[in-house]
């Protein structure tokens, strides 16, 4: 198991030797483990450091378990936490108190190691995709009422000019009004391949792929937004031969290339290109633009969901790195950016050389 980092566990249990063995078995599975002897003492913790998880004992001296369950879903910070309750009663009607107190999942005692880190791994994952979709509602929310404001407004200065207003200033509010329906547009088909590829079940047929007819066709999907910008698109003659699903990646190159276009600065200068990695099983492809480059912070933050780089004036909607996030994992490859701060940014995915995933399948 590979918890995110800096995921921090608070266990509050008042026996000493169930203290440590939980500390133990947290540690060494890579979390960082508080810990407290009471439920007053926990919650105080709790507030202070806003742990990613709580595990708590019932039957504590100060302040109990089930007190503990209360109080931290009155506390307006904490009650997104998930608790794991562990305790020795095993009545039926305390099982469901500690449930209806806002415990996420009960285990009685003597517990196991196996269960208590498989209950860990569940709520962990299903606190990521609340969260995820919390930040999903609010960029979503924010991005699509922008350009709906402007197709609203341009639509009503058109329709309230009618008879008044010149051909050409009709015209501008007309053109405007068009760019922010594409806008949408844009948004919403994001929106509907993110669904997509976030399904379990989706099926990809993985083949040896023409990258240069890939690029091609993503160069073609993004053809008036290169226009307008007057963009410069460098890119070799040759390509090597990877392993992958065509469809998927087309819509990997757009969004590394849309989003070279929106932050690479006027006219923007963007190198497409590869590197076959030294042990020549893996082939990096890269995009790199000119523009003004990104912070450390900023780079630890580019893939996760929903992140948009602050202070550009791009019309960025937070989807499209998190579609290349998605895309890579269920393909099984890497992705990242190298970048410097004045010096552009280098975005890149990661696949597997098809002559190498030939030859492995051949050994089995």
């Amino acid at each position: 198991m590979k918890p995110p980092r800096q995921t921090t566990i608070l266990i509050i249990e008042d026996n000493a030797a169930v203290r440590e063995t939980l500390v133990d078995l947290i540690t060494l599975n890579g979390f960082r483990a508080l810990t407290a002897a009471d439920g007053m003492a926990g919650l105080a913790i709790a507030q202070r450091e806003a742990p990613s998880l709580i595990i708590t004992d019932i039957s504590m001296p100060v302040m109990t378990g089930f007190a503990l369950l209360e109080a931290l879903h009155q506390a307006e910070g904490l009650r997104t936490i998930p608790v794991i309750v562990i305790s020795a009663k095993t009545d039926r009607a305390d099982t469901r108190r500690g449930m209806e107190l806002g415990a996420a999942d009960y285990i009685t005692k003597p517990f196991s190691e196996n269960e208590v880190l498989r209950a860990i791994t569940i709520q962990l994952e299903k606190k990521a995709l609340l969260d995820e979709l919390d930040a999903f509602a609010h960029t979503v929310a924010h991005d699509l009422k922008t350009p709906l404001c402007t197709l609203s407004g341009r639509l009503y200065l058109a329709t309230e000019g009618l008879g008044k207003m010149d051909e050409p200033a009709l015209r501008r509010n007309l053109q405007e009004a068009s760019l922010a329906a594409g806008h949408l547009s844009t948004i919403i088909d994001e929106l509907l391949f993110l669904a997509l590829v976030r399904q379990e079940s989706i099926k990809t047929k993985m083949t040896a792929l023409n990258m240069r007819v890939i690029v091609t066709e993503s160069l073609a999907a993004l053809a008036s937004q290169l226009t307008a910008s007057a963009a410069i698109i460098h890119q070799p003659g040759q390509w090597p031969t990877a392993h992958g699903y065509a469809p998927w990646l087309i819509q990997v190159w757009v969004n590394y290339i849309s989003n070279a276009l929106k932050y690479g600065g006027p006219s923007p200068q963007i190198t497409l290109g590869s590197t076959v990695r030294a042990d020549g099983h893996v082939i990096r492809f890269w995009v790199k633009d000119d523009g003004p480059g990104l912070d450390a912070a900023s780079q630890q933050g580019m893939f996760v969901p929903f992140t948009r780089v602050a202070k550009v004036s791009a019309t960025s909607h937070g989807l499209g790195l998190s579609i290349v996030r998605r895309i890579m994992e269920k393909l099984g490859g890497g992705f990242g950016v190298e970048s410097q701060l004045g010096a552009g940014a280098l975005f890149w995915f990661e696949l597997p050389v098809a002559a190498a995933v030939n030859s492995t399948a051949a050994d089995d």
